[in-house]
């Protein structure tokens, strides 16, 4: 454990919560006070949510939000290439994982990414980007990377417990049988696993930040070019 470890328990638990509590009664909440949205009201709804939710993670984790911008900006070139190579390495390990699972567990998952360019440009979709390629890797990136490395000193340790706890998180919400859950989770716990190792290395946020926006904004495009190779290879 880390000095201060009872402060960053509590930021930790207390922006966990939030994020589920959001995320399990925002819209029953709505429902009773006789909103039920559908269509461009529900986009708007969803995102004002996470906007909110956003808000307040900021709040708890002020200080460290600012810090790292202040030490991304100084080495701005260093830390873009940097994160460029770590995109490069979650997208093989994307690949690798779900080819090993395509190919030997007999459970097929499909890729997640969304190719945002192939999309009519409307107001839906711009909504959708800010939603998916903005605020939530933020929140991801702030809550368990930096969270779980606020109170835990080691390396693998820190890694392991915030994939390992936005993996259960995650397979929860899928409302699916067990072992569809394990396997659909197993890519979202590893990349965060990988982020936090990240963040461990370079203790800067934002590097582990633009290294996940540019995860879920390119990750289509490489996995197109990659993963027939890996395919192949394995």
């Amino acid at each position: 454990m880390k000095k201060g470890t009872g402060k960053g328990i509590i930021q930790l638990l207390l922006s966990i919560l939030i994020m589920v509590l959001f995320q399990m009664f925002y819209f029953k909440v709505l429902s009773l006070a006789g909103l039920h949205l559908t269509g461009m009201a529900y986009e708007i709804a969803d995102l004002i949510k996470y906007v909110v939710v956003t808000l307040i993670v900021v709040i708890i984790y002020h200080g460290n939000i600012k810090t790292g911008r202040s030490k991304f900006n100084k080495n701005f070139l260093n830390s873009l290439i940097y994160s460029v190579a770590c995109f490069v390495v979650l997208v093989l390990i994307t690949i690798g994982i779900h080819t090993l699972v395509n190919k030997y567990s007999g459970v097929h998952i499909n890729y997640s990414f969304t190719n945002y360019f192939s999309k009519t440009f409307e107001v839906g979709l711009i909504f959708k980007i800010i939603k998916e390629v903005i605020i939530v890797p933020f929140l991801l990136c702030i809550i368990f990377p930096l969270g779980f490395s606020s109170i835990i000193k080691s390396t693998f340790a820190a890694s392991l417990l915030a994939g390992l706890t936005y993996g259960i998180i995650y397979a929860i919400g899928l409302h699916t049988s067990l072992d569809s859950a394990v396997f659909l989770s197993l890519t979202p716990a590893l990349v965060v696993f990988s982020l936090t190792y990240l963040y461990k290395a370079n203790n800067n946020i934002w590097t582990v930040y633009i290294t996940y926006v540019l995860y879920v904004l390119f990750g289509s495009f490489a996995i197109n070019y990659l993963a027939r190779w890996v395919y192949e290879k394995i």
